[in-house]
């Protein structure tokens, strides 16, 4: 049955954002069962009421702090890729393994996928949404790495940072990045991030890189470390031209596809010594 009423028809789509934090049209417009047309009409008056923020097909929620807000919109930016690249870094982990987590919208998508998990495991993290996500499993001992809290981003910077996660033996540091290229390495736009994603490699057995096909080929200002650091690189880019070149220095790449199963949906591409 339709769900003719407008003002509990708007109800519901602020419900379901304050529970997900995004929405997108088209599913709730079968959740509602009714036309696109008509969701895409709520959404925009509730936008303009301010109580939500239109995206492209879709919405998220108002937040109040700068920071959250600047993060959710980072959050849709390449999302469907960051997801698969959560699947295939959750592949990787073996149970009561200790892991680093940096700063980003991609480790915060592997984060939820942890949660759901059920995996017991430790993890120490500067991002604040990381290991408030994680919080959400009891099974998962998370270290917030205490220091400055940037407001821009909502993770933590500064001596204490580093001298806490020196001190930390890893398995696995999986390390988000601005850009990766073949000359420059892992780079990141502030020399903080950069020292950060070099102690987590440092004190890690291996270390994975969870990049989206928009970051391969990129530079930022820093430099952390260089490719020849890179164990395994994740990604959603599927052109083997631009994946050939890590693969050559002898990082192992696993391409992330979005074909069924979900389970398992990607690719190990060995490296070539």
């Amino acid at each position: 049955m339709k769900n003719r009423n407008p003002s509990t028809r708007r109800a519901t789509i602020q419900r379901q954002l304050r529970l997900d934090g995004t929405v997108s049209v088209e599913s709730l417009a079968r959740e509602l069962d009714v036309s696109v047309a008509t969701i895409r009409r709520d959404l925009t008056l509730l936008n303009d009421e301010g109580s939500i923020q239109r995206t492209h097909g879709g919405a998220i929620a108002t937040v109040t702090r700068g920071a959250d807000q600047a993060f959710a919109l980072r959050e849709q930016i390449d999302r469907d890729g960051k997801r698969l690249i959560a699947c295939g870094a959750i592949e990787l982990i073996e149970p009561d393994q200790t892991l680093f987590m940096n700063d980003g919208s991609t480790l915060l998508a592997l984060a939820r996928d942890l949660v759901a998990s059920g995996m017991t495991l430790t993890v120490a993290t500067p991002g604040i949404n990381i290991a408030t996500a994680l919080s959400e499993n009891p099974g998962i001992n998370t270290y917030l790495a205490g220091g400055l809290v940037r407001h821009k981003t909502l993770g933590t910077t500064g001596d204490f940072v580093e001298h806490m996660l020196s001190t930390i033996n890893a398995d696995i540091a999986f390390l988000a990045t601005e850009g990766l290229s073949v000359d420059e390495g892992l780079t990141y736009s502030y020399e903080a991030d950069a020292k950060i994603a070099r102690i987590m490699h440092a004190k890690a057995t291996r270390t994975v890189v969870l990049a989206t096909e928009r970051k391969l080929g990129q530079r930022d200002r820093i430099t952390a470390f260089p490719i020849s650091g890179i164990d395994v690189l994740i990604t959603d880019c599927r052109h083997d031209s631009q994946v050939q070149a890590f693969r050559n220095l002898g990082v192992s790449v696993v391409v992330v596809t979005n074909k069924e199963p979900i389970k398992n949906n990607f690719q190990m591409v060995p490296a070539q010594m």
